[in-house]
């Protein structure tokens, strides 16, 4: 599991909450339960990603990619993946 860092300034874009930021930001979407409906997901799915209780996993990227079209190798470099 990843730890994530506590205090001041922004998250690197590869932690939980950098890379579900930057889908909410990207597709001007209000908040977490906008991007769960979207992506039929449950809202605790989005939640224990969001506390590092889950990692964004294969199924929540095509998940991402079949609702906004954002290609696949897009979204690992997002969630800081370097598996191919």
């Amino acid at each position: 599991m990843m730890k994530i860092p506590r205090g001041r300034g922004a998250l690197p874009e590869n932690y939980p909450n950098g890379f579900l930021d930057s889908v909410i930001r990207e597709q001007q979407l209000k908040n977490d339960a906008e991007l769960s409906r979207v992506l039929q997901l449950a809202p605790s799915s989005i939640s224990k990603i969001r506390h590092g209780r889950a990692e964004v996993s294969a199924e929540v990227l095509l998940r991402v990619h079949e609702a906004f079209g954002t290609p696949i190798a897009e979204l690992k470099r997002r969630q800081g993946s370097t598996t191919h």
